[in-house]
């Protein structure tokens, strides 16, 4: 899992006369100056400001959208999409334990939000908080029960602690829910890879079933199937 933001680069063009062109530096401004504007009349709205977040985010000004968010939540602490968005550019920012914190208080507010629970077991693993993540990762499968992402990430840590039987029925009903999950095939495969039985190639055969060599792990696949397939 990774948390990506879109970083806007801003064009600027200089024009040959005739009607200005709209950059997207203009924009940004215009966009930006309207909420600031409606902040005026209204600066304690949480909405006004988790809006001027969004759009500092959407043009790449992350520490201006980091602030607004900020604000946000200090007028009005239950709302549940600013902590969220704290919380994925905390991440980003390398400051997991502010991470950890806005994510708690995402799920806080907003107890069925599958995503911020997946997340916060992913956070709370890279912190070596290994027991909550499993907590916050089966909270998430009881929000969504088809989030392949918390049963994969389950798996993951269940082959960690070497409760195989655990990590396999996991790693299998991520596939079952959804077959074109590579990672899942992956993981599973990995589980049989120091057993004597037909298993690990029998994973490999289904990935490749399912996604032949348009997939980044097809070609270790089919070395792999040669190497166990060979007397």
């Amino acid at each position: 899992m990774s948390f990506v933001f879109a970083v806007v680069c801003l064009v600027f063009f200089v024009g040959c006369g005739g009607d200005e062109v709209e950059t997207p530096r203009t924009q940004a401004e215009a966009e930006i100056g309207e909420i600031r504007r409606a902040l005026e009349v209204r600066p304690e709205a949480p909405l006004l400001h988790f809006q001027l977040g969004q759009t500092y985010q959407q043009y790449g000004f992350v520490d201006s959208a980091r602030a607004a968010f900020e604000r946000c939540v200090e007028r009005y602490e239950s709302f549940a999409k600013a902590h969220l968005q704290l919380a994925q550019i905390y991440y980003e920012d390398g400051d997991l334990e502010r991470s950890v914190k806005a994510y708690e208080q995402t799920v806080r507010f907003d107890g069925d939000n599958a995503v911020a629970y997946n997340n916060l077991g992913f956070v709370y693993k890279k912190l070596d908080r290994l027991d909550e993540a499993v907590q916050a990762y089966e909270r998430a499968i009881a929000a969504d029960t088809l989030f392949v992402q918390a049963y994969n990430n389950l798996g993951q840590i269940f082959k960690g602690w070497q409760e195989d039987e655990r990590a396999i029925a996991l790693f299998r009903q991520a596939i079952v829910l959804k077959p074109d999950f590579p990672e899942a095939y992956v993981n599973l495969a990995g589980m049989y890879t120091d057993q004597l039985t037909d298993d690990e190639a029998a994973v490999w055969r289904l990935f490749l079933e399912q996604f032949g060599d348009d997939q980044q792990y097809s070609v270790y696949a089919r070395n792999r199937l040669q190497i166990l397939e060979t007397p």
